[in-house]
This record gives C-alpha cells, structure tokens and sequence, in this order.
C-alpha cells in the first residue's frame, strides 16, 4: 500500500497543498501555497489543479489518501464545511465527497486546531502527555484538546471552539460574535485593538496587520507594545479557562504566540496568576508549538493519518542527518522510490559491518556488472576520504579503509568449473557456501526477481544466517520470498529497473561510508 499522503490546508489567508510520505514519521515531499481565493469554486479549482501539478510534478500515481484541515464550524465526521467566518461563501460544502470524487481515493476533514493538537501530541512539544491543549492563533483562534490520550471532537467535531467564548459584554466583534476571544487574540483582533489606539502614528497604514504592528512593538513603539499587552492579557483570560476546565498538563500555542511571544507572554502569566486556580496552573505550562510555523503544514497530513489510524511517531532509529542527506537526495530525484525500506537495508548493513561482518553480492549480466560496481564503492573511498585505521600498515602510503564486500560474480575458474562439473544453477549458492558466516550480507541483484542461481543464493544465504537483502523490479519475483529486506523498484521492464537500482545502491553505499567515515 502506498504510504504518500496528500494533504489540504485551508485557511482564510492562504493555502497549501502539500504531498508527504508517512512511513517512520511524516517527511514533507513537497509543497505548493497560494493566497486564498474569494469564494468556495475559485478555492477548490485552485486546490485542485496545485494538487494535480504537484503529482504529476513529484510522478506519484499512487495516494494512500487525503487530508483537509481547516478552520470550524465544520462537522468532521460528514465531511462538510459550514460557513467559516473566515472563508465566506464556503456554506455547507462537502469537501470530502468532492476530493473522493475528484482523485479517487479516501478524503478525511479535521478541524485545523485538533490536526494541529495531533501533530504536536504525536510529533512535538506534547509527546508523552496524557492532558494537553493546542491553540491556533492565525487569522482565528480555536483549540484542540487532548484529554486522558484521546482527542476529543464533540458530536460533530467542534469540541474546542474557544475563539467563539465571550470575554466582554460588548468590544470589539470576531467570530460572529462581539467580545469573543478571537476578537482580540487572532491577527485580526491585534488590529481591533490597534484601531483602538487613537494617537498611533502608524494607524494609518494601508496595510495595517498584526505582522507591522509586531515589528513597531520590537522597535519600541509604546502604541504597539500596548496593544501587544492587551492582547496578551485577553489571551491570558482565554487560557484560565482552559486551565481550570480541563486541567491539562501543557497549553501549546501555535502561528503568532511562535512568532511574537515575547510581546505576549508577560501580560498573558500576569493574568493566569490572578484567574486561574493555582494548583491548576502550578502543573500547567505554556508554551510556543515545537512544529513552529510548520505545524499547519503537518496538520493536513494528520488529519488522514488519525482517521487511518496510523501511528506516525518517529522510530528511535530514524537517521542521523549527515546520512538522511544521503536518503532524501536519492528521494527528490527519484521519489517513486518512497516506498521502499531503504533505510532497513542500510540499517542491516550497518550492522553486519559494526560486527566486523562482510556483504557478498551476486547477478547476472547487467545485475553482475552492478555487483562489481557496488564492491568498488564499498572497498574505497567514494564520496569522502578514508584512512586506513590500521597502525601496523601506517607505513603503507595511499590504503584506504575499506568495507569488505564480494562480487561472487568475478570467480571466473570457479563458477565456470562448477557449472561444467556440478551444476550452473548453484555457482552463487557455493560461493555462498565458501564465504558467508553468520551474521554477514547477500544482495542479491535480479531485475526480475526469478533468476534461479540468484534464488539458489539465497536459500543457501538464509541456511547459514546470512541476511538477505534483495534487488528486483516491482513484483519482487520468487526471490521476495527469500529476502529479509526487499528492495522492489517500482518498474518491470529490465532496463528501467536498472536504471533506478543504479541511484539505490549509490545512496545506501553514501550512507554506509558517511556512517563509518564521515565526521
């Protein structure tokens, strides 16, 4: 099953479309943002033909499904948008059916603050946590809660809607409703209350927003230091609530609590002191999203996640980044290749070579020639410098280190003696014989995946507890069942197959040395 997610982030002042593969974690492949359009048809033609482009640009023709985020009232469970005071015109649209009928694979909506909470509960400053809220502060304002490790929605999905609760009796207007949180906490509200601020020489501004109000707040402007400081103190309010209602243990706030903290959190503390119950509070932190300004992006791609129940938490044994360079360089030039477990397979070779192991590796014709290639990036340096570590050869100027690696393929004497006196489909499996011991590596090279002296390796491979990683075109052939690491490239004819086993083993032979070589 494909593990590409395309995912729908929808917001009042732009949009993104953004294609992420959700094997070991969430790795964004690409990402294509554009301002809002002024009604519902004009949005969705955009969304769509971005979201095509995109496919077509990235050659991906399998999705495992899409995910929308976007800001309430939104009934999640339907599928349907209704009426969001940022995106006029957007009433009662059934989004989900439209995207499912659109590209033909499942469709799932989720409200933009519970994808967000899910993203920082699974992949950011929440993990581990049991009781945790995360509020979005961008053009609105709305909550996701976690309570007791569940994410909990309402009946339609519009659990959390905060930026709706009332603080003044009358006040500014956000939300549909006047005095509302997000009247005074969200981009829009920090204007609300610099129009308030009658003497500010800079309310005359065209483009007055809550990001040229903030860079007057860092220069020292007392006119937006103050408006920065209401803004805190409504914010500090909102969050009393959420602190004496649900008792979480932390309080995430992401987009401009990110950007411009500073300017909030002093007058936000002061008021939590005087609202909120002090036990509460005592074991309650505040803090910025760690996903940073890229929380939105992952949303979409969560909400998908969550509705297929996928577990999307990072292994302990993702890469290090000089060797995940490596990886997704091979990615953005052949990203067909997404799929498969290639860091499995340098996982098992590193190993084998961290034990002092060795890698024998077997083919025929163009897969033999590819089984030479592979040892001579093993046994010298490639991309980077090796030294010998050797004291006792130090005398030997110009030896490189090396990691041990057989081409079976280069026997001539012994492999046409035996196919003369024994029998030809059996060359490999000898050498295999003569040379494996527990514990080391066979790649074995087969476009098809049925040659019958490389399948005869690796049976005889598997006999003696030699790991078996294998090299084929899609179907894996026979040989997949032999493989404890399969490496299938996603094409059938030989030449192609070929072409991409080229780049796969180059990059897992740049990872090996960056591991055992590189700094």
């Amino acid at each position: 099953m494909s593990d590409y997610i395309l995912g729908f982030d929808i917001g009042g002042t732009k949009c993104a479309v953004l294609l992420a593969c959700v094997r070991n974690g969430i790795r964004i492949i690409s990402r294509e943002c554009f301002p809002t359009e002024v009604g519902f048809e004009p949005t969705k033609a955009k969304l769509f033909e971005t979201a095509h482009n995109l496919l077509r640009k990235e050659k991906v023709d399998f999705l495992r499904a899409i995910g929308i985020s976007c800001g309430g009232p939104l009934d999640s469970h339907r599928g349907i948008i209704y009426s969001p005071p940022h995106l006029p015109g957007w009433d009662a649209i059934p989004i989900t059916d439209l995207v499912v009928a659109e590209f033909g694979v499942p469709a799932y909506l989720q409200n933009d603050a519970n994808a967000c909470a899910l993203v920082e509960w699974k992949l950011g400053a929440g993990k581990g946590m049991r009781n945790m809220v995360f509020l979005t502060m961008g053009t609105g304002i709305g909550a996701g809660i976690i309570a007791e490790n569940c994410l909990i929605e309402g009946v339609n999905g519009q659990a959390g809607e905060i930026g709706h609760l009332r603080l003044e009796s009358g006040g500014q207007e956000g939300y549909g409703k006047y005095g509302s949180v997000e009247a005074y906490c969200c981009g829009d509200g920090i204007v609300n209350l610099a129009r308030m601020q009658k003497q500010a020489p800079w309310l005359d501004s065209e483009c007055l927003s809550a990001k040229n109000i903030a860079d007057y707040a860092l220069n020292g402007d007392k006119h937006a230091l103050y408006v920065f400081e209401k803004a805190g103190e409504y914010l500090g309010r909102a969050l009393s609530i959420l602190v004496d209602l649900l008792n979480p243990e932390c309080i995430i706030i992401g987009s401009l609590f990110v950007r411009y903290e500073k300017l909030l959190r002093k007058a936000m503390e002061q008021v939590l002191k005087s609202e909120a119950l002090p036990d509460s509070l005592r074991d309650c932190r505040v803090i910025a999203a760690k996903t940073g300004e890229e929380v939105g992006d992952y949303a979409s791609i969560m909400a998908a996640c969550y509705a297929l129940e996928l577990d999307v938490t990072p292994k302990d044994n993702s890469l290090k980044p000089g060797i995940e360079m490596y990886y997704n360089r091979l990615i953005k030039k052949h990203p067909q290749l997404i799929n498969l477990p290639i860091e499995d397979a340098f996982t098992m070779l590193k190993q084998v070579y961290s034990r002092g192991g060795k890698t024998l590796i077997c083919g025929n014709g163009g897969s033999a020639a590819d089984a030479e290639h592979i040892v001579g990036e093993l046994m010298k340096g490639f991309l980077l410098p090796r030294k010998a570590n050797n004291p006792a050869l130090a005398h030997i100027e110009g030896l490189q280190g090396a990691l041990p690696a057989i081409a079976l393929t280069g026997h001539t004497a012994l492999s046409t003696a035996f196919a003369n006196d024994v029998n030809p489909n059996l060359v490999f499996a000898q050498q295999v014989y003569g040379y494996g011991r527990p514990g080391d590596a066979l790649i074995c090279i087969s476009t098809s995946g049925n040659a019958e002296n490389v399948i005869m390796a690796a049976k005889t491979a598997k006999a003696l507890g030699v790991n078996v990683i294998g090299m084929t075109g899609a179907t894996g052939g026979k040989l997949a069942e032999y493989c404890d690491v399969l490496l299938n490239v996603p094409e059938t004819k030989t030449a192609d197959v070929q072409e991409l086993h080229l780049p796969l083993y180059h990059c897992l032979c740049a990872m090996l040395e960056e591991e055992f070589f590189g700094d």
